[in-house]
């Protein structure tokens, strides 16, 4: 639980006092919670494919509701030299 305060804080002061932006990312095995079971995997692959996947879309939906958030296209326009 601190690490997602710690990441939220993270991202505001990145978005507010510096003025620049963050970048999100996460796998798609993340939001897919009927993802299938890889029984040969290794038992730690096993444990991360699976810890937390019923938590995650609740993750997102309140990250989407704190930030603002766009295409990388257009976030990082400025930086390509291309128009917004």
């Amino acid at each position: 639980m601190r690490w997602r305060r710690l990441f939220r804080a993270a991202l505001r002061q990145v978005n507010g006092a510096e003025g620049s932006r963050g970048i999100f990312y996460f796998h798609p095995w993340e939001i897919d919670p009927d993802q299938p079971r890889v029984n040969n995997a290794p038992a730690l692959s096993r444990f991360r494919h699976r810890v937390n996947l019923a938590a995650m879309e609740g993750r997102i939906h309140r990250l989407l509701a704190d930030f603002a958030w766009d295409r990388l296209d257009r976030v990082f326009a400025p930086e390509l030299g291309t128009p917004a």
